[in-house]
């Protein structure tokens, strides 16, 4: 078995702070980087990593999907709840990771919302609590909105400015201010202020498109809590599990050939927040409970390679790792942040 592991965010996103100078020494990952077989890659997020591999676009509609909804030929966005914070006179979003939201108020305010938009051609859909959807129908589906990043990529930093808007993003940037102030003053946010949550009071606009069947089918299986992958796989033809806690769990229920996605996202909300202990923590227990055991799965010659893509904001790092390749000892490991792309 090839077992592929996607990991955004492996290295820290800055690479002058104390957790990129000096990590914790990490023997088993970074011994898979030195023995095997690197080269870099374009993907900055994973996100575009995932598109990539399967050749498709329109993240929405195959999320969607994932989701147990209906894409059709509609053209659809991600429309992720978030709350808007102001810092410094600057907006950051923060996403759901840092509030809760529960089923009822996603609910109320995606149908507080098709309410005041409907007669727009626009309908929500709460497909989650912290995931929800917006199908556009024409005249807005023809015009293509910005090139907004995934709200896992700007979460926790200040939103960037967009100076001489042209008509087309002028009409996006319109209704995203509709949006707000729909969501401004309804009851779901006063009484969250009561409780001192934050108020949802905007939805994050990204990945537009309408449903397609994907160039590819790069992985037999695919093992993921990511909607998007588990969309893009599904509509491949791939077969889609939960992902275990370990890969002790996971050797022991994997069949012995295919090649497999196992997607290893818990690094990216920490990173997107600067929390360094949290990241380091969470880092800690990504090499005990899987690099560690499948270093020794592919010594062993229980799987076949392992193939790293180490994903972030300096592009991937892929690593492809035989058996043989960790014979190899005078490719000595090196600190992981010496593995950062240039």
């Amino acid at each position: 078995m090839n077992v592929h592991l996607a990991v955004p965010d492996l290295f820290w996103p800055d690479r002058e702070s104390s957790p990129a100078l000096v990590p914790d020494r990490l023997g088993a990952i970074e011994t898979l980087l030195a023995r095997g077989r690197r080269k870099p890659g374009a993907a900055t997020d994973l996100e575009s990593w995932l598109l990539a591999a399967w050749q498709v676009q329109g993240a929405a509609a195959h999320s969607l999907a994932a989701d147990g909804g209906r894409p059709g030929d509609a053209y659809w966005l991600r429309a992720d709840p978030c709350s808007l914070r102001v810092d410094r006179d600057v907006i950051v979003p923060l996403d759901a990771t840092r509030f809760g939201i529960s089923r009822a108020e996603a609910d109320v305010l995606a149908a507080h919302l098709n309410a005041q938009l409907s007669d727009r051609g626009l309908a929500f859909q709460a497909a989650q609590p912290d995931r929800w959807y917006l199908r556009v129908d024409r005249p807005l589906a023809d015009v293509a909105p910005p090139a907004a990043p995934p709200l896992a990529i700007a979460r926790g930093r200040p939103v960037a400015a967009r100076p001489g808007m042209g008509r087309d993003a002028a009409r996006w940037a319109a209704l995203a201010n509709e949006i707000q102030m729909a969501l401004h003053e309804h009851p779901v946010n006063e009484a969250r202020a009561r409780d001192g949550q934050p108020p949802v009071n905007a939805l994050w606009l990204w990945g537009g498109g309408r449903l397609a069947p994907p160039a590819l089918r790069p992985f037999g299986r695919v093992r993921t809590g990511d909607a998007l992958a588990a969309g893009l796989a599904m509509a491949s033809g791939a077969a889609v599990l939960p992902l275990p806690e370990d890969a002790e769990r996971w050797l022991r229920t994997s069949g012995n050939d295919g090649i497999e996605l196992i997607v290893l996202d818990a690094l990216r909300a920490p990173a997107a927040y600067g929390e360094t202990g949290p990241w380091r923590e969470r880092l800690a227990a990504l090499e005990r409970g899987w690099f560690t055991p499948l270093a020794e799965a592919l010594r062993r010659g229980r799987i076949g390679m392992v193939t790293l893509h180490a994903i972030g904001g300096g592009g991937t790092l892929d690593a492809e790792t035989t058996r043989q390749d960790l014979r190899y000892f005078w490719r000595r490991p090196r600190p992981l942040a010496s593995y950062v792309p240039a």
